[in-house]
């Protein structure tokens, strides 16, 4: 086995341990120069085993093929993070809808404290959470049940969305394209984020920095969509350029 694919494997057995790869740990750790590192990580991703991403890369898997217990581990210091800032946008007697997404489930513990808020959900774990919370109204929504996002989706669920009007809408995304805009992996999730996006009077994204540059298979909506993005990591400078250009804030967690 050559020295390079020596080092690919061992990228590789990185990436599946931790999920993710830095350019400069792999630097440090390999002792080859930036530019041997970056060649790796592009033929890892030609391999299709690999997606760069800003500062190192990610494993390759789409994460909603992952199992519910599996993604609500995949990056939870940066979700943790995320989830404090996105609570910190709701205040008292506020009503708001949380979607399924596991970064979403990192805010629930922040909301606990905030006196009479109207939870609107189509999770399970959202409203598993609130059960004992005596200060929280919450409203799960019907639909089809989906077990791997443990979560009701479909036209129930998007008719019932669109019975209420939100103070603030907090949402997941799987992919964010500075060209593409917000993508999601499945159709269900597109609608049913479309729909809740569409009732708010405020809506934000929570996505970890893994979601930049990622394609996803479903147009969900433009980056001008939304009032703004919160994520725990770094960005690429063209996503930060083009978010001040349409006016959309983003909070650094």
């Amino acid at each position: 086995m050559s020295f390079t694919e020596s080092r690919l494997e061992l990228i590789r057995g990185l990436l599946r341990q931790h999920q993710r790869v830095d350019v400069k740990d792999l630097v440090d750790r390999l002792k080859v120069s930036h530019e041997s590192i970056r060649r790796d990580l592009r033929e890892l991703e030609t391999q299709g085993f690999a997606r760069r991403v800003y500062g190192g890369a990610v494993i390759d898997h789409q994460e909603s093929d992952q199992p519910f217990s599996v993604r609500l581990r995949l990056g939870a210091r940066e979700k943790a993070r995320i989830g404090e800032a996105a609570a910190a946008l709701v205040k008292d007697g506020m009503k708001i809808f949380l979607d399924e997404g596991t970064t979403v489930l990192a805010c629930l513990k922040h909301i606990e404290a905030r006196k009479d808020v109207t939870v609107v959900t189509n999770s399970l774990a959202v409203a598993t959470h609130f059960y004992y919370q005596a200060t929280t109204n919450v409203r799960i929504l019907g639909g089809r049940l989906r077990p791997v996002y443990q979560a009701t989706f479909g036209p129930e669920a998007v008719a019932a969305i669109k019975e209420h009007f939100f103070d603030l809408a907090i949402i997941a995304i799987s992919a964010v394209h500075v060209e593409r805009g917000f993508m999601d992996y499945g159709e269900d999730e597109a609608i049913l984020r479309r729909a809740a996006r569409e009732q708010a009077k405020r809506s934000v994204i929570v996505a970890d920095s893994t979601k930049f540059g990622r394609l996803g298979s479903i147009h969900t909506f433009g980056l001008d969509a939304v009032h703004g993005v919160i994520t725990g990591g770094e960005i690429a400078k063209e996503y930060l350029d083009k978010f001040q250009k349409l006016k959309v804030d983003v909070i650094h967690a």
